[in-house]
């Protein structure tokens, strides 16, 4: 006589459990530590726009 769905089911649980305990977790890692930068004076005017020509008002509107 063939197994009822539910007996099935069982079987089935039973021979997964088994699969997933054989996994192993994975150890966690730390995370890596990034380098900081070190930019001169000059190089975080340029990143501000500082060094940047402006507009100016005049006669005609926004000039360079």
């Amino acid at each position: 006589m063939k197994p009822t769905l539910k007996d099935q089911l069982k079987e089935w649980k039973k021979q997964h459990r088994e699969i997933k305990s054989a996994k192993k977790k994975k150890p966690h890692q730390k995370p890596q530590k990034r380098k900081s930068e070190h930019l001169s004076e000059s190089d975080i005017k340029s990143l501000m726009g500082m060094n940047r020509r402006g507009l100016h008002r005049g006669k005609g509107g926004a000039w360079k």
